[in-house]
């Protein structure tokens, strides 16, 4: 099933205005990566734990094709496993608060658990996410696109702006982010609803997504599950 959602890095640490001490990752835009989503708890409580490469490994393509998510799930005792990936990220640094998680071998693969998502029992029976349809996402996290950089935005009816966080080579393996600044491909690719539109920008200065404070993210995916953040 599908999805519902080594880094040569600097490191930096610092305290963020709520004295929380973060670690910053920089250097991240286009790293490829993948994660898995593990779904656990009862069929009224389900949440899965999202492990994610970042950090461990580039996701090699040969280790990523053999794992089988229906024997994964037996083997974790889950209620269901998603594999999500190849994704490469479009943020330039992440930052995270709370502590880091040691590295676990998940089909594997060494990767690390990094957020988590509510669930129902509805989205483990379609197995992916519905596009344009916003989920939380649980962490305390900062992405930054720095000044110069491109971004690409989905805007909804009521103007809410998501701004892209990663492209998928999901349904189009051959995916690049040259093709994200096509606008003629992305129109025919995705098929957005009324209301909604999908726009570029170079940024004049830099671009902070936070959830450090509400420990929460709105994400939606497109019809290619390129995965977008919500501003606010």
């Amino acid at each position: 099933m599908k999805k519902i959602f080594f880094l040569a890095a600097a490191l930096l640490l610092f305290l963020d205005m709520q004295g929380q001490e973060m670690k910053m990752m920089a250097g991240v835009r286009g790293t490829r990566y993948c994660e898995i989503l593990v779904v656990t708890g009862g069929l009224t409580d389900l949440t899965a734990t999202v492990y994610n490469t970042l950090g461990c490994n580039k996701c090699p393509l040969d280790k990523w094709q053999k794992i089988d998510a229906e024997k994964l799930k037996k083997e974790l005792n889950a209620q269901a496993v998603f594999l999500n990936g190849p994704r490469y990220f479009m943020m330039d640094k992440i930052g995270q608060t709370t502590a880091e998680s040691k590295k676990t071998s998940i089909g594997g693969l060494e990767m690390k658990a990094r957020a988590t998502v509510k669930l129902s029992l509805a989205d483990i029976i379609k197995g992916k996410a519905k596009p344009y349809e916003e989920r939380t996402v649980t962490r305390s996290t900062e992405y930054i696109f720095s000044k110069g950089s491109m971004v690409y935005e989905l805007i909804s009816p009521d103007n809410h702006v998501y701004v892209m966080q990663s492209y998928a080579q999901i349904v189009e393996p051959g995916l690049t982010e040259a093709n994200l600044g096509d606008m003629s491909y992305m129109g025919t690719r995705n098929k957005l609803p009324k209301g909604w539109s999908y726009t570029k920008l170079e940024l004049a200065e830099d671009l902070v997504l936070s959830t450090v404070e509400t420990k929460q993210a709105y994400v939606i995916q497109d019809d290619l599950q390129n995965s977008y953040q919500r501003m606010k």
